[in-house]
Formats: C-alpha cells, sequence, structure tokens
C-alpha cells in the first residue's frame, strides 16, 4: 500500500511540476478545455463573489502543490460554500484528502464530482487509486479504465497512459 500512496504521490506532485504557475491547471496538465471548465465553473455562479471563489479554487490547487493539503481542504470547503456544485472544487478537496490518506474522504468527493460532471477524467482517475486503497480491486480499475477512456477523448495521451499502466499494475497484484 505504500508503494501506491509514493506513486499516486509522484504522479500527482509530477502533475503539478509541470505548469506551476497555471491557474488550476498547476494540479492537472491539460488542453486549455480543462483550464475553461474551471473557470465556466467559476464565472457562471449565480453568486456575486466569483471573485473569492476563483481565489479559493486557485489557492486550493496552489496549497496542493506546495503540500499544505489541509489548508487545501480547508479553501475548497470555502469555495464550496460559495458554490455548493462545483466539481472541480470536489476534485482538489479530494485529492487534497486522499494525500492526507482520508481514502474514503477522497472517495466520496470524487463521486460527488463525478455525479456533478461525469465528463471529468481526474475524477475518475483519482477515485480509482482511492478505490484501490480501499481495497476495491474492481472499482479501481472501473475507474481507471473510465479516465483513460476520457484522457483518450481528450488527447491526453499521457495521463492515457498512466491509467493504463496502473490498470495493469493492480490486475497484476
Amino acid at each position: 500500500m505504500k508503494g501506491l500512496k509514493l506513486a499516486v504521490a509522484i504522479l500527482a506532485l509530477g502533475t503539478i511540476a509541470i505548469s506551476p504557475k497555471a491557474d488550476a491547471r498547476s494540479l492537472f496538465n491539460t488542453q486549455s478545455i480543462f483550464k475553461s471548465e474551471v473557470i465556466a465553473q467559476v464565472t457562471n455562479s449565480e453568486k456575486e463573489n466569483t471573485t473569492d471563489a476563483k481565489t479559493y479554487l486557485e489557492r486550493g490547487y496552489k496549497r496542493i502543490e506546495n503540500k499544505d493539503y489541509k489548508g487545501a481542504v480547508e479553501d475548497f470547503n470555502q469555495l464550496l460554500k460559495i458554490e455548493p456544485n462545483n466539481a472541480y472544487a470536489y476534485v482538489g478537496r479530494g485529492l487534497a484528502s486522499f494525500l492526507l490518506e482520508q481514502y474514503q474522504v477522497a472517495k466520496m468527493d470524487f463521486d460527488k464530482a463525478v455525479e456533478i460532471n461525469p465528463d471529468i477524467a481526474y475524477a475518475y482517475y483519482f477515485r480509482g487509486f482511492a478505490n484501490y486503497a480501499l481495497k476495491d480491486r474492481q472499482g479501481a480499475i472501473a475507474d481507471l479504465r473510465k479516465a483513460s477512456t476520457l484522457f483518450k477523448k481528450e488527447r491526453n495521451q499521457d495521463f492515457a497512459q498512466k491509467a493504463d499502466t496502473a490498470i495493469k499494475n493492480i490486475e497484476a497484484s
């Protein structure tokens, strides 16, 4: 299990290092589509505090980058008070919780992100690792397959390959 946590941390933090100055992309190295979806999710809010929402989102991902996982959870909690249906806040909070080894909490956040937006590949990707940490191999494999499919659809071959490799490793274990 320690090897799994190390592998996930390396993948997540390696992804962060690829684009350290981008807003929400500082967590996920994707095409500009991801950034557009995050910005749309924040700015299409019916709340007047969209600037605060964007600040919490950006700061939450920055805190993950800086390994301040508890601080990240706090920022995503504040964002979710403003925008309770922000799927990217659930993904971020889920990842921070996963890195704090709170696997069930992380899984619930990834579940909520998928419920809000079933096309977020990273929600399935990280939920796959949470499922594996919770000893749900079949759930892990199913989520990683879905993530791989979505990553391929987004032309994110790097993460599609990482998901496929993780599936092979789980099947071999």
